[in-house]
C-alpha cells in the first residue's frame, strides 16, 4: 500500500472518500428510481419483462457518472500542467475526486453484475460483453487507485475519466427503446448528437494519447509499472475505436433505410460503452 500514499496520505484520503460517496450516490439513484419510476412511467414499465423492470433501475444509475465524474474530470483535463510525454505527474484534487466517484460507480456496478448475473448478462447483450465489463471494472479498480495516488499515467486517466460524458446518450437510448420511442424525434436527435460528442471526446484525442504513449519517457516507470502501463493504456483507446465504428455504422444504416436491422444493435443495447 506504500505506493498509494504520498507523505501526508491526502491523495488516498480524497480518493477513498469520493469512492464511498460515489457508492452512496449510486444507492440513492437506484432507490429513487425504484420509488419514482413506477409512478412516472407506469404504462411503459408495465410492458416490460420482469427482468427489464429490474434492469430499469440499475440502468438509471448509469446516468450518475456522466454528470458526477465529468464535473471533476473536465476541469482536471484543462488544468493538467505536466508534459504529455511524462508518465510522472501528481494528480490534482479534481482528478482524485472524479476517479473516486468513477470507482465507486464501478464498484456498485460490479456488485450488481455479480449478484444478478443472469439478468445483467441479458442487459449487456450476452456473455461476451458481460465478461468484457467484468474485466474492465476489475482492472480499473486495481490500476486506477495506484495510478492517481502515486502520480503515474495521470495524463491518460484524466481523458479516460472525462469520456464518461458520452454514456449519457447510451443510457437515454436504452430508456427510449424500452418506452417504444424509437421512431420519435428525441430518439433520432439523441443518436445524431451522440456521434459528434463521442468523436470529440473519445476519438479526436487518440492521436494525442498515442503520441504520449510512444514518445513518453518509459524510464520514469519501474519494471512492473511499465509492463502494466504498456498493457492497459491501449485498451480504452481500442475500445473507443470499436464503439465509434459501431455507433457510426448504426447511424448511417438508420439514416439510409430508417431501420437499424443488419447492424450490431444488440451490442449497442449494452448498458454502457466505457
Amino acid at each position: 500500500m506504500a505506493g498509494l500514499r504520498t507523505s501526508n496520505g491526502v491523495p488516498l484520503q480524497i480518493l477513498l472518500a469520493h469512492l464511498v460517496f460515489g457508492l452512496f450516490l449510486c444507492a440513492c439513484v437506484f432507490i429513487a428510481s425504484a420509488v419514482i419510476s413506477p409512478r412516472l412511467f407506469r404504462a411503459d414499465m408495465a410492458r416490460l419483462k420482469p427482468n427489464e423492470r429490474k434492469t430499469w433501475h440499475t440502468n438509471a444509475v448509469t446516468f450518475l457518472p456522466t454528470f458526477a465524474v465529468t464535473y471533476f474530470a473536465a476541469p482536471a483535463v484543462l488544468a493538467y500542467a505536466g508534459p504529455s510525454g511524462s508518465f510522472l505527474h501528481a494528480a490534482t484534487a479534481d482528478t482524485l475526486r472524479g476517479c473516486g466517484i468513477s470507482l465507486g460507480y464501478m464498484t456498485w456496478d460490479l456488485l450488481v453484475m455479480l449478484l444478478d448475473a443472469r439478468d445483467q448478462m441479458r442487459a449487456y447483450g450476452g456473455a461476451s460483453p458481460y465478461v468484457l465489463f467484468l474485466i474492465h471494472h476489475t482492472l480499473s479498480l486495481a490500476a486506477w487507485p495506484y495510478a492517481v495516488t502515486s502520480g503515474r499515467c495521470v495524463y491518460f486517466v484524466n481523458y479516460f475519466l472525462v469520456s464518461e460524458v458520452t454514456n449519457f446518450n447510451m443510457s437515454l437510448r436504452w430508456f427510449l427503446m424500452k418506452c417504444g420511442k424509437e421512431g420519435g424525434r428525441v430518439y433520432f436527435w439523441n443518436g445524431i448528437l451522440w456521434i459528434p460528442l463521442f468523436f470529440t471526446i473519445r476519438i479526436a484525442v487518440i492521436p494525442r494519447l498515442v503520441t504520449a504513449y510512444f514518445a513518453g519517457d518509459w524510464s520514469e516507470l519501474g519494471a512492473n509499472e511499465t509492463w502494466a502501463a504498456r498493457l492497459l493504456l491501449p485498451v480504452p483507446i481500442l475500445l473507443n475505436v470499436y464503439w465509434f465504428w459501431l455507433i457510426a455504422s448504426t447511424a448511417i444504416k438508420f439514416l439510409a433505410t430508417g431501420s437499424e436491422t443488419g447492424v450490431r444493435k444488440d451490442a449497442l443495447e449494452t448498458k454502457k460503452d466505457e
